[in-house]
């Protein structure tokens, strides 16, 4: 972590960088849920079910389409920004510090997500955008980590559950990856490093303290059915 901070700091000497890591927060912090419901006339969804803004909520409005468009749209944000940070500083910087401002840039999203402004430093759960952001960083890891989401969802019937169990899973994905591609039987191209793993712990970390209240619904036996 000590090289992600040093490289982070490097990063932000220059002015443009700045501009960007802001904007990815904010963009992070557009409650899609919130927009998507209230245009398709259904209201509020704060007070709709779980009073989440993820798409799993949004299902609950009983329209598939808009639910899928919300987790699309949460996916995107972090997904899009990241692309976007590599097309247009890859040119300019070393890969460590591209890597480093891949994951600064995601780790920004997904705080907006989590924590955005437009609802008083309120918002989701962060699953959608942190898949976003597994996605980029790594496809082989992010598909293994949505099979266990999709396994323990359709087993349990719960999403957080689902969501937890799958958050839990993927740095042992990442770390399991990193540790293949290092005996070679995997092309470089899949390689993971140290830092990448730290982040998704730091991901998995926010992902569960936003979950506090369902892993309390959970033990009592009172969380919501998907």
């Amino acid at each position: 972590m000590y090289v992600f901070i040093e490289n982070f700091i490097e990063l932000i000497h220059n002015q443009n960088i700045i501009i960007f890591l802001i904007l990815s927060f904010i963009i992070g912090s557009i409650p899609f849920g919130l927009v998507i419901v209230k245009i398709s006339g259904y209201g509020d969804i704060r007070k709709i079910g779980s009073g989440n803004i993820g798409a799993t909520n949004v299902l609950r409005t009983g329209n598939k389409l808009i639910a899928a468009l919300t987790l699309i749209l949460d996916i995107s944000k972090s997904f899009i920004i990241i692309y976007l940070a590599q097309i247009n500083f890859k040119p300019i910087i070393t890969e460590e510090l591209l890597i480093t401002l891949f994951l600064s840039v995601g780790l920004l999203s997904i705080l907006g997500h989590m924590f955005s402004p437009f609802l008083l430093f309120k918002g989701g759960k962060g699953i959608a955008t942190a898949a976003g952001i597994l996605l980029f960083l790594s496809w082989p890891c992010a598909l293994l980590t949505l099979l266990v989401w999709l396994v323990f969802a359709t087993i349990f019937k719960t999403s957080s559950l689902g969501a937890l169990t799958a958050s839990i899973s993927a740095p042992l994905f990442f770390w399991s990856l990193k540790e293949v591609v290092n005996t070679g039987l995997l092309p470089n191209s899949l390689r993971i490093s140290n830092i990448e793993i730290y982040i998704v712990l730091i991901i998995v970390i926010l992902i569960w303290i936003k979950h506090i209240p369902n892993i309390k619904r959970i033990i009592k036996g009172i969380e919501s059915k998907i």
